[in-house]
């Protein structure tokens, strides 16, 4: 019998991933009036996010109890946070989104964060091979006319799939629609801001 080489196996897993499935979607609307007027981000916004994130991310190194049996993400566009991931127990993660939302330039804290035990290497490696498919749909999109995927930030979590960014209601239509079928995701999770 024939074994499969490393590679082989992460082809093959890789490809597992991108076959369809089919997922239902959650839709949290926001309206969005931070854009340029052909609707790309301003370099300025993207820095404001990248320094919210690392005070956020400060945050949780200095915190002992978020850094004790404790797995969180934090995704930040347009000021808006996401805190995806696991804590040991309730309170610590509502104390972190509670600092996220004292932060200056915050919009909207999404707390995502679940109570549970840590998600094995297993399910982490599962979430990032559909994080990157979706990122890899979203990039391939050619419609609608004029959609930028650099508007849209991709988190796979629990296989769930959360979607924040600057984007049309026709172009959310279309990007769930892309990415709601990769296999594995249990969910798409709309956290857009709409410019129409």
């Amino acid at each position: 019998m024939r074994t499969l080489l490393p590679a082989q196996a992460l082809l093959l897993f890789v490809a597992l991933a991108l076959a369809a499935g089919c997922a239902p979607s959650r839709v949290d609307e926001v309206r969005d009036d931070r854009e340029t007027a052909d609707g790309s981000r301003n370099f300025a916004d993207s820095i404001d996010d990248q320094r919210l994130r690392g005070r956020i991310i400060g945050h949780i190194l200095n915190d002992r109890e978020l850094q004790d049996r404790s797995h969180i993400n934090v995704t930040v566009f347009n000021g808006v946070v996401l805190l995806t991931g696991e804590v040991r127990s309730r309170e610590p993660g509502r104390g972190l989104a509670r600092f996220a939302e004292s932060q200056d330039g915050v919009q909207r804290v999404h707390n995502e964060l679940v109570v549970a035990d840590l998600s094995s290497v297993m399910a982490r490696s599962r979430d990032n091979v559909m994080q990157s498919s979706a990122r890899t749909r979203i990039r391939m999109l050619r419609e609608p006319e004029g959609f930028d995927h650099r508007r849209v930030v991709v988190r796979a979590e629990r296989r769930r799939l959360y979607l924040l960014g600057s984007v049309t209601r026709e172009e959310a239509d279309a990007i769930t629609e892309s990415v709601r079928r990769i296999s594995g995701v249990r969910e798409v999770v709309r956290l857009f801001d709409y410019r129409d």
